[in-house]
């Protein structure tokens, strides 16, 4: 009977095509979608879980590049218990790189200027935003017209130690290149902040940020909420797992998104199904009458138009698991990261085989009510 059902998908074969087009399409979608969403969550995960220290920023915005704080608010941090060292920082988007539009960096995450007071920065216990050095040295408080740059940007420009690298116009020497777990760092400037104050016009006396580092990681929750009691209005403080669960929400409704797709997507394809096996019920119900003439039951009949309906649903599901896992890996090419989980295959292929199930069960149902009198006169 498997064969047998098999082999009659085979008898209108455009028909056939055509509802397994309708699966497939909504299979490679949730496929692509889902391994996008893991991919960014996966590297926002990395960022963050390098990331033991608080931010402080103007309360409401919604990037650091958006950010602007009185630099005076450094000492009113660093006298909060528990802080061990506060970095002022300066975040912002250069316009050009080496004479060039920003938008010629293929990547997720563009580059960024990332000023920084070196002798605060020097003394993190951890490394911070900047990754392990890979090759040259450490700024120091001196270093003007310095810049250190991430692997990423380093490998797309060409560029190497004791290199120049031309930023808004204006020329620096690279003094070492780190490397980063994650492709959202790989593109950063870093710098000292009068010379990124310089080169992005930013207000005297004013920052984008303050990186806070505290005495106990363990108590960071703790500290970030003496900050906001003492700031109030004047800024905000998040800390590593604030960061992780506002991430998550955002992604999450990226991967609603991306499940509302596949059910229309589904949705189409299942009336395609019911349409393909009621037009085949109809087609062949002399054959069908001649079945349960020579003793195949109801139960024989529904059956077998389940079967074949379950062969479009699994052939859809197996077919847009194989272009969505095509397409998840040609998207990183344009800088975008994805990944795909078992997990994620696993519910695609199901998604598939319920689809075809679920489509299936009217025909057949109709298929096995057939008389099989009338059936063999209606053939």
């Amino acid at each position: 009977m498997i064969k047998l059902a098999f082999l009659n998908l085979f008898r209108r074969k455009s028909r056939t095509f055509l509802a397994v087009l309708g699966i497939l399409i909504g299979i490679a979608a949730l496929i692509t979608l889902n391994a996008v969403v893991d991919g960014i969550y996966n590297e926002l995960d990395t960022v963050i879980g390098s990331f033991q220290a608080i931010m402080v920023t103007e309360r409401g915005s919604i990037d650091q590049t958006l950010s602007k704080l009185d630099e005076s608010l450094r000492a009113k941090l660093e006298s909060i218990p528990g802080v061990r060292i506060v970095v002022p920082e300066i975040w912002a988007i250069p316009e050009t790189i080496d004479n060039k539009p920003l938008q010629f960096l293929q990547t997720m995450s563009p580059a960024a200027i990332y000023g920084v007071d070196i002798g605060a920065y020097r003394r993190l216990r951890g490394t911070g935003w900047i990754g392990e050095l890979e090759k040259g040295e450490m700024l120091s408080s001196n270093d003007k017209g310095a810049v250190l740059i991430g692997k990423t940007l380093a490998d797309n420009m060409h560029k190497f130690v004791g290199s120049s690298i031309k930023i808004n116009g204006k020329k620096f020497r690279i003094k070492g290149i780190f490397g980063t777990e994650s492709e959202l760092l790989g593109n950063l400037i870093v710098m000292d902040i009068d010379d990124a104050r310089e080169l992005s016009s930013f207000p005297e006396g004013k920052v984008s940020s303050f990186y806070v580092e505290v005495v106990n990681p363990a108590e960071d929750k703790i500290v970030a909420e003496r900050i906001n009691f003492t700031l109030g209005a004047e800024a905000e403080a998040n800390t590593a797992s604030d960061f992780s669960e506002t991430f998550a929400e955002v992604l999450e409704n990226f991967r609603l998104a991306a499940l509302a797709i596949a059910a229309i997507a589904a949705f189409v394809a299942a009336i395609g199904i019911i349409n393909t096996m009621l037009m085949s019920v109809m087609e062949r119900c002399k054959e069908i009458g001649t079945l349960k003439a020579t003793g195949w039951t109801n139960a024989n009949i529904m059956q077998m138009i389940l079967f074949e309906s379950m062969f479009i649903g699994i052939i859809g599901g197996i077919s847009g698991i194989i272009l969505g896992a095509v397409l998840s890996l040609c998207i990183p090419y344009f800088g975008i990261p994805t990944l795909i989980k078992a997990e994620s295959v696993v519910q695609a292929f199901l998604f598939a085989f319920s689809v075809g199930l679920l489509a299936g069960l009217y025909p057949a149902w109709r298929a096995s009510k057939l008389d099989p009198a009338e059936a063999m006169r209606g053939g």
